[in-house]
C-alpha cells in the first residue's frame, strides 16, 4: 500500500480528535487511539480518493466567525419566543419549501442545521438547494414571513456581495 499525503493529514487528525474528545494521555489510550486512528484511515482512505474531483467551498473564516455569533443570538431570542407561544399555545404548524439562492452543499447544510438549531423550526428534508422547513407558527401570508428569515438570518451571510 501507498502512503498519500491524505492519508497522513486523515491520520493525524483522527488521533487530534481523539486525544481531545478522550483528554487522556495514558500509555494504553496512546496505543488505542493509534491503532484506532490507523484503521479508520485505511477504510476511510479509498472513499477520500475516489471523490478527489468534488471540491469542497469552505467561506472565509471571518464569514463563519460573523455567522457563529449570530446563530447564537438568534438561538437565544427564538428560545424566549417559541416558550412564549408553547405557554400561550399559539401554534400552529406549518410547512414552507424555501429556495436558496446558494448552491454549495456544505452551506447549504450549515443553513439547514441552522433551522433545525433554532427553536421553532426544523429543517425535515432538502432537494439540492431547497429545504423543506416545519415552524411552530404560522405567520398568515402562507410561510412568506418564514422564507424571508430563513433568507435574512442565514442565507445572507453566505452570499457573495458583488
Amino acid at each position: 500500500m501507498q502512503i498519500k499525503k491524505s492519508n497522513i493529514t486523515l491520520f493525524m487528525l483522527l488521533l487530534l480528535f481523539w486525544y481531545l474528545f478522550t483528554c487522556d494521555l495514558s500509555l494504553t489510550n496512546i496505543i488505542i487511539g493509534v491503532i484506532a486512528c490507523i484503521i479508520i484511515t485505511l477504510i476511510s482512505s479509498k472513499t477520500f480518493s475516489e471523490y478527489k474531483a468534488h471540491v469542497i467551498e469552505i467561506p472565509n473564516i471571518l464569514i463563519i466567525l460573523k455567522y457563529f455569533f449570530k446563530l447564537i443570538y438568534e438561538i437565544y431570542l427564538s428560545s424566549f419566543i417559541t416558550m412564549v407561544r408553547i405557554i400561550k399555545k399559539d401554534q400552529d404548524l406549518i410547512l414552507v419549501e424555501v429556495e436558496l439562492e446558494v448552491t454549495a452543499p456544505l452551506i447549504i447544510t450549515i443553513i439547514a442545521n441552522s433551522i433545525t438549531l433554532t427553536p421553532g423550526t426544523m429543517t425535515v428534508d432538502s432537494d439540492e438547494n431547497v429545504l423543506h422547513v416545519i415552524a411552530i407558527k404560522d405567520d398568515g401570508m402562507g410561510g412568506d414571513g418564514l422564507r424571508k428569515d430563513i433568507k435574512e438570518k442565514f442565507e445572507k451571510h453566505f452570499i457573495s456581495k458583488g
